[in-house]
């Protein structure tokens, strides 16, 4: 047996570089990317960065904190301090990134020195000292270093003639980057080094785990690459899925090691089992490429899939990774993307999108929607499924919380918007322990969380959100000419809703996937006396680009011009003839709405319309 022997070391700053460039040091499976910000976040002096810590380090000489690596044979796998790693090799290698301050100052003076120079020839010269290393900036001289990198042309058609000026100033700015003007950053600076040597993989994941327990930069995301890392005890039945997991787990490490001065760990499926943080990062990954509903994992607190595992079964993720509970797990999730990908092309019109202009952004609102949101949603979902619930009953249910949360959200009135939101059951406003009991209510007794968004309430809603959109306007005109209210509004969410909800149970499918716009019953071009909103919901609705370019702003009978002039009368918004012309006259070349009661009552009746489709549909 091995024997466990902790080394305790001090290396020059020099000295870890030479290990990193030689490939001696490896980033292991559980040491997480790299995640400092190069400088200081304003406001957030509390955020570590990696200009901070080389300042400490000019301040301290000493890395007072040690750097803790494995040792097996002659490689080093770095089991904390990554991002201090990644801090010093990037100041080595591009000192002026992390002290931009310094560069300024460069640049000032390259500035006034070749101030009548070819700009091009100048930026450069600027180029060239940006991209110096620490070690050359230290060993700096004149015109060898200019002439062996290559700037040969440079350094004799400007630098050549300025080095009086340039030799001052570069004395100046060494003596800047030395530690109190005197020592190398690189060769005198020790950092302090733990080795742990003799112990197995497994072993130095626990330390990992260990040496971060009470430290609060972790994430309970990153501590369980940890804890997790000797849980593979499982089998993944279906082996379509598995290969896509696998696929999903190269990925997430390759993407983890981007941007790292380490070499990083890859994942190998001849040789590294899957284990449980594997599975659930990569089913997670996988599940993101075909719904995007479900985001990517993070290590933001509890990724998604974690808190959905940890729901479903109770207990610590430990000792609840078997091939039963993971399998039961890949078919529940399967099952709840399936009807969740049938809701994006349902509510979010997926399907017209492509062809549709008119109905795109609702899809943009997924982006609205936060892990928790998901979370709840899901675990209802896989609630439904448990008990059995027909698919047909689990669509509706979330349709509705869905489309009431969005609803919402859109509303102004602060405080109307607080009353209604009482019933808005996938919001999420207060602390985890809040969200996860939700989940367990939603996922125990899925029926809570469409349950008190009734018919009466969405009707509300949306009589709330058409009331606000109304904008009464007296009509003017410009001293061009030309109208001054030119611009159609961008159509609200709840209007998306409301037209989509209204064409696709009222147009032939035969109509379904031609272009469509969103157009005025009364042209929007139309003059008026009093005050009106020629842009409000009840004057427009979807019609066949087409066939409105053969309309333009003439009156409504244009259409039955064109072959497909009979889409209207399916379309009960737009007004038979005798109300259309005692409405608006189209004697003059600009229309002219000359009952404004009358239009505000055809607009009125047609919102009324649209709004009773819509809760009938939503409440059949």
């Amino acid at each position: 047996m091995t024997d466990k022997i902790i080394k305790n070391e001090q290396w020059y700053v020099k000295s870890l570089a030479s290990k990193v460039a030689n490939k001696e040091i490896y980033k292991p499976k559980v040491q997480r990317k790299r995640k400092w910000f190069e400088l200081p976040k304003k406001g957030k002096d509390n955020i570590p960065s990696e200009k901070n810590y080389i300042t400490f380090l000019f301040e301290t000489t000493n890395s007072v904190h040690a750097i803790t690596f494995g040792q097996k044979e002659k490689e080093l796998s770095n089991i904390d301090g990554n991002n201090r790693i990644n801090a010093i090799i990037h100041f080595l290698e591009e000192p002026f990134c992390l002290f931009p301050e310094k560069l300024d100052e460069i640049f000032s003076f390259i500035d006034i020195i070749f101030a009548h120079s070819n700009p091009e020839d100048v930026s450069k010269i600027k180029d060239i000292l940006k991209k110096i290393k620490y070690s050359d900036l230290m060993t700096f001289k004149y015109n060898k270093y200019f002439i062996e990198k290559g700037y040969v042309d440079i350094y004799n058609n400007y630098l050549k003639g300025a080095r009086d000026e340039f030799e001052t100033y570069f004395d100046d700015l060494i003596t800047s980057m030395k530690i109190k003007g005197k020592e190398r950053f690189d060769t005198d600076v020790k950092i302090n080094i733990n080795i742990f040597e003799g112990y197995t993989t497994e072993e130095l994941a626990e330390v990992f785990v260990n040496i971060n327990r009470f430290y609060s930069g972790l994430t309970e995301q990153e501590m369980l690459a940890s804890r997790l890392f000797i849980i593979h005890n499982f089998t993944i039945n279906d082996d379509v899925i598995r290969i896509e997991i696998i696929n999903s787990i190269k990925m997430f490490y390759k993407e983890r090691s981007e941007d790292e001065v380490l070499m990083c760990y890859t994942f190998n499926e001849q040789t590294d089992p899957i284990n449980a943080y594997d599975f659930m990062v990569g089913y997670q990954n996988y599940n993101h490429e075909i719904c995007s509903f479900i985001s990517k994992t993070d290590n933001d607190g509890l990724s998604l899939f974690f808190k959905l595992y940890k729901t479903i079964y109770k207990g610590s993720f430990d000792f609840t990774f078997t091939t039963q509970n993971v399998n039961e797990f890949i078919d529940y999730i399967t099952k709840a993307v399936n009807i969740l990908n049938k809701l994006k092309t349902h509510i979010f019109m997926e399907n017209l999108v492509s062809n549709n202009n008119t109905f795109d952004g609702c899809n943009k609102k997924l982006n609205s929607l936060k892990k928790n949101n998901i979370y709840v949603i899901i675990a209802a979902i896989i609630g439904y499924i448990k008990i059995e619930t027909p698919e047909k009953i689990i669509l509706k249910s979330i349709e509705k919380c869905l489309v009431c949360h969005f609803l919402i959200n859109d509303i102004k009135d602060k405080d109307k918007r607080e009353i209604f939101k009482i019933n808005d059951s996938i919001i999420y406003e207060a602390g985890g322990a809040f969200i996860d009991g939700k989940a367990k209510e939603y996922y125990k007794t899925p029926h809570l969380i469409s349950e008190k968004i009734t018919k009466e309430l969405m009707k509300d809603i949306l009589n709330q959100l058409i009331l606000e959109n109304i904008n009464n306007i007296p009509y003017e005109v410009r001293s061009n000419g030309k109208d001054k209210n030119d611009k159609r509004r961008v159509r609200k969410l709840h209007e998306k809703f409301l037209i989509y909800y209204y064409y696709t149970h009222k147009v032939p499918v035969e109509f379904l996937n031609y272009k469509y716009w969103i157009e005025h019953i009364f042209p929007f071009s139309s003059s008026w006396e009093s005050e009106i909103d020629i842009d409000r919901l009840g004057n427009i609705f979807p019609i066949i680009d087409t066939l409105n370019i053969k309309r333009s702003n003439k009156h409504i009978n244009e259409y039955s011009k064109h072959d497909k002039w009979r889409l209207i009368k399916f379309i009960e918004v737009v007004p038979n003839i005798i109300d259309y012309d005692n409405t608006i006259n189209h004697d003059s070349k600009k229309p002219h709405i000359k009952n404004y009661e009358k239009f505000n009552e055809i607009c009125s009746a047609n919102e009324k319309k649209l709004v009773n489709l819509f809760l009938n549909v939503l409440f059949p």
